[in-house]
C-alpha cells in the first residue's frame, strides 16, 4: 500500500484542469479549503478539519446591498456581491439557503460568526467564495474537497495521526448531501493521489470507477473519518440513516426552539445516534449528568451526556448519549431571537443528591 513513506511529498502538484479552474475562479486554494486551526478541533488526540460555508441565507444578504445589521460579517460584501455578479452567480445565490431546517434561533446564533467570524468580515467572504464555488459545480467542487482531503491526510500521516474531517461545518452541504454527491476520479488522478499525498483510492471497476463515480466515503473513508453534526430529520435520502448507512459518523443536531425537537431527538437518539443539545450554562458551571427527552407521543428517554466542548472527536463517543454544548456567542445576534435555540439551566445544586428541573414547555429536564 503506497504511505506517505514512500508518496511523492515533494512532486509538482498537478491539480485536475478543472479543480484548478474552479479554485482559481473563486479565489480559493487548495490548503485554504478545509480549516486546520479550529481552537476545539485541535483539542484531544489526531488531527481534524472542518469546511466552513456561509449558513442557512447569509450568501443571499452578502449580495443585497440593503442588508444591514450589528456586525459586518452578516451585512452585504461588495467584493463577494461583484464576483458572483461576474460569473452570472446572483440568481443562484439570492436563492440559496445552506441551511434547510435550521430554526429562526438556530441562525441567529449560528458559530459562523463566532470569534474571528463574527470581528471582520475576512472570514466571511472566504466562506462565501466556498458557497459560490459550491453551488456553481458541486461535482468538481466536491472533487476539490478530495483532494484537499489528500493534502491534509498527507501532513497527519507524517505525525502518526488519522486525519478526520467534517464538512458540515456551518451548513448542511451541497443541496443533494455530501454522502449521495458522486465524484469522478480518473485513473491518472488516482496514481496523483497516491504518490503525491499518500492516498489510495479504489482502483478501475471499483466504487471509484470514473463511469459512476463515487461518494467521498468509498473513496478516503478507509484513510480518513468523516463525520459531521446534522438537523437533518431520522429518514429520507438525506436523512440521518442515509448518512450513516454512506459511511459517515453523524451527530444528530438539535435546536430546542423547534415544535419538534423532543420528538426527532428521541427518534435520533433511539435509533442509536448521538443527539447534541446547545444548552445555557453559567461559566464554570458543569454539565448536567442526564438529560430526559418528553414528547406528546413518546415515552420519555433519559440520556447520559457527554461534554462536547472537552473536544470535536464525537466519533470517538456511543451512541444513544446527549453532547451538552455551552452556549457561545455569536456576535451580532438578537438575544430576543437566538435565546430560544438554547435550554436554559438553572444554577447547579449545592447539594449532593441529584435535582430535576423542567425546562419551558416541558420538552427536556436536565439532572446533576
Amino acid at each position: 500500500m503506497q504511505t506517505t513513506a514512500t508518496a511523492r511529498k515533494n512532486a509538482p502538484l498537478a491539480l485536475p484542469p478543472d479543480v484548478a479552474e474552479l479554485l482559481s475562479r473563486w479565489r480559493l486554494t487548495l490548503p485554504g479549503l478545509l480549516t486546520d486551526s479550529n481552537p476545539k478541533l485541535a483539542k484531544g488526540e489526531g488531527r481534524a478539519v472542518i469546511l466552513h460555508h456561509l449558513p442557512h441565507r447569509a450568501l443571499g444578504r452578502a449580495l443585497t446591498p440593503e442588508a444591514t445589521g450589528p456586525v459586518a460579517a452578516r451585512n452585504y460584501l461588495p467584493e463577494v456581491a461583484a464576483l458572483a455578479r461576474a460569473h452570472g452567480m446572483e440568481a443562484s445565490a439570492l436563492q440559496h439557503c445552506g441551511c434547510p431546517w435550521a430554526t429562526a434561533g438556530c441562525a441567529e446564533a449560528c458559530l459562523r460568526f463566532s470569534g474571528r467570524g463574527g470581528l471582520g468580515t475576512l472570514p466571511a467572504e472566504a466562506s462565501a467564495r466556498k458557497t459560490l464555488a459550491m453551488i456553481s459545480d458541486p461535482v468538481t467542487y466536491g472533487r476539490a474537497v478530495l483532494w484537499a482531503i489528500a493534502w491534509h491526510h498527507r501532513r497527519a500521516a507524517d505525525a502518526a495521526h488519522r486525519l478526520a474531517v467534517r464538512l458540515r461545518g456551518t451548513d448542511e452541504g451541497p443541496a443533494v448531501g455530501w454522502h449521495r454527491l458522486r465524484l469522478p476520479i480518473t485513473a491518472p488522478e488516482r496514481l496523483q493521489l497516491a504518490r503525491r499525498f499518500g492516498l489510495e483510492v479504489p482502483t478501475a471497476g471499483g466504487p471509484g470507477d470514473p463511469d459512476g463515480g463515487a461518494n467521498l466515503a468509498e473513496l478516503a473513508g478507509h484513510a480518513v473519518t468523516l463525520y459531521d453534526y446534522s438537523k437533518a430529520p431520522l429518514g429520507g435520502p438525506l436523512g440521518l440513516e442515509a448518512q450513516r448507512a454512506a459511511g459517515w459518523d453523524v451527530t444528530a443536531s438539535t435546536a430546542p426552539d423547534a415544535p419538534d425537537a423532543a420528538r426527532r431527538a428521541i427518534d435520533a437518539a433511539r435509533a442509536g445516534f448521538r443527539v447534541a443539545v446547545p444548552v445555557a450554562l453559567r461559566k464554570g458551571q458543569r454539565i448536567p449528568q442526564a438529560l430526559t427527552l418528553r414528547a406528546q407521543d413518546r415515552q420519555p428517554l433519559t440520556l447520559t451526556t457527554v461534554d462536547g466542548d472537552a473536544s470535536d472527536h464525537r466519533y470517538r463517543e456511543p451512541g444513544g448519549v446527549a453532547v451538552i454544548l455551552r452556549a457561545k456567542r455569536s456576535r451580532g445576534a438578537r438575544p430576543e431571537v437566538a435565546a430560544p435555540f438554547f435550554l436554559w439551566a438553572p444554577d447547579a445544586p449545592r447539594h449532593d443528591h441529584q435535582a430535576v428541573t423542567d425546562l419551558p414547555d416541558g420538552v427536556a429536564a436536565l439532572e446533576w
